[in-house]
């Protein structure tokens, strides 16, 4: 049936494919390196990188000679032939990135939401701007990928448990349907854990966790070099983590998670502010409305009401390690989040909580992306996606009815 499949449909376009698909992983390459790892003549590959030459899709460029002879040339993908975008709608901003074909940032975009009407207009307005900077340069934009602080639900398509877009049961996917191109809206967490395993602390880890920090608190979990979903696509929520037995009687549903209330840039500066109301000492170390950044600041310089909040925060992130531990056992866990990476200097002291109940505890690292790991995994989703639709019908059905992957 497969092999039928197969004769039926081009197997030129099926090859054109499978030589784009061998320069994606090898870049640069050769002819004969392309030939030898397909399978293919050396005239085929010669008569296929010819075509995608003259298409703009392949660059050459002159390589080393080889053993005296004539230099080969070295095949590459062309960047330019075309462009995707990259979105991470956060809590506090939206961050837009337009890319060439090798993740290369070509322009950005970037507004608070409190500037826009809502989340969604932020949204908008970003690909509004990068969708005008595409057609500027002349390129075709391939797929648009979008984090946001939210879970989408599999079946229904609709945000859900994203409290701080102001987000319940919204119809984001179908908004996003709109923009005119194959899309993907995904949890930002899972996409910042994307870019960690392939640019930044996770690199070449099979078995890892993001935590994240800032506006609200996420997480996502690596197994086996797969990102775990869930039933729900709500693998990895650490916000409904109880950080007290007395809360497993509140009602969390809808709301901020009980760990959240603990765990997030909100909650460090409402526990702080409430402290400098009772305590004028406090005050004068704080100010009279504190930040979690400032928090963090002062308890850095000693600090005594501000080391007493972080002390607080550390064991609650502890415990949030030693259940990732205890569940998933990873091999490293990544902190990412305004507050998780301002929190470096104290993770050597949640270390040894944590290795007070785990035998292998994790290594535990601050995120090397900055601010950018959500929209850096945007723009590799959104590249796998241009991939994937540029698949050759024939070897989809191929793959369908074989169960193998490409």
């Amino acid at each position: 049936m497969a092999s039928r499949g197969m004769r039926h449909a081009g197997m030129g376009e099926v090859n054109e494919y499978l030589v784009l698909e061998y320069l994606r992983g090898h870049r640069p390459t050769t002819r004969p390196q392309v030939a030898a790892e397909l399978g293919l003549s050396q005239a085929s590959v010669s008569r296929i990188v010819a075509k995608l030459l003259a298409r703009g899709l392949v660059v050459e460029s002159p390589g080393k000679s080889v053993a005296g002879g004539r230099p080969r040339t070295l095949l590459d993908l062309n960047p330019g032939a075309g462009s995707v975008v990259g979105i991470d709608l956060g809590g506090t901003r939206c961050h837009g990135v337009l890319a060439d074909l090798h993740g290369g940032v070509l322009d950005e975009a970037e507004l608070a939401l409190d500037e826009a009407r809502n989340a969604y207009d932020a949204l908008a307005r970003v690909w509004k701007k990068l969708a005008a900077a595409a057609k500027r340069r002349g390129l075709a934009l391939g797929a648009l990928a979008v984090g946001v602080p939210a879970v989408i639900e599999p079946e229904t398509g609709l945000a859900v448990r994203g409290p701080n877009v102001g987000w319940e049961g919204f119809n984001l996917v179908e908004r996003v349907r709109a923009f005119g191109l194959p899309f993907i809206v995904d949890n930002d967490v899972n996409l910042a854990a994307s870019a960690e395993g392939r640019l930044g602390e996770a690199r070449g880890v099979r078995d890892f966790a993001v935590l994240s920090i800032g506006t609200g608190l996420g997480g996502a979990v690596v197994a086996d070099g797969r990102l775990v979903r869930g039933r729900h696509n709500a693998a990895g929520e650490l916000a409904a983590l109880l950080p007290r037995l007395s809360m497993v009687r509140d009602r969390r549903i809808g709301g901020l998670g009980a760990m959240e209330t603990i765990l997030s840039a909100p909650a460090i500066a409402a526990r702080a502010l409430a402290l400098v109301a009772s305590d004028p000492r406090a005050r004068e170390e704080l100010g009279a409305r504190p930040s979690a950044r400032r928090v963090i600041e002062r308890a850095l310089a000693g600090g005594i009401a501000a080391r007493q909040i972080v002390a607080e925060l550390v064991e609650a992130v502890a415990l949030t390690v030693v259940a990732l531990s205890a569940v998933v056992d990873p091999e490293v866990i990544v902190f990412d989040g305004s507050i998780g990476r301002a929190l470096a200097p104290f993770l050597p002291r949640v270390a040894e909580f944590v290795a007070l109940h785990i035998a292998t505890p994790p290594r535990l690292a601050v995120s090397t992306l900055g601010p950018n790991a959500t929209v850096q995994g945007a723009i590799v989703a959104a590249l796998q996606l241009r991939h994937d639709h540029a698949m050759p019908l024939a070897l989809t059905q191929l793959i369908a009815e074989t169960g193998e992957s490409a």
